[in-house]
């Protein structure tokens, strides 16, 4: 469905500008996940790499990066 003229769409359907302070609600928002994703994975990364010790096992995985290869 091609639209011509967004003036022929209803109001509730048509984008609107953010106002300032729905802008900062957002960023605050959106700031506060990506606080909470990292933690989050993290702590799943702690515990696997608890487990594993535990286990005795790591499937040829680290939580520490590779050295560099000359």
């Amino acid at each position: 469905m091609k639209i011509e003229n967004v003036n022929n769409l209803p109001s509730e359907s048509r984008a609107r500008l953010l106002t300032l302070e729905e802008q900062q609600d957002l960023r605050r928002d959106m700031a506060e996940s990506s606080a909470w994703a990292r933690a989050e994975l993290k702590r799943r990364r702690e515990e696997k790499a608890k487990q594993n010790a535990e286990h005795g096992t790591n499937n040829g995985t680290t939580t520490e990066p590779s050295p560099k290869q000359p």
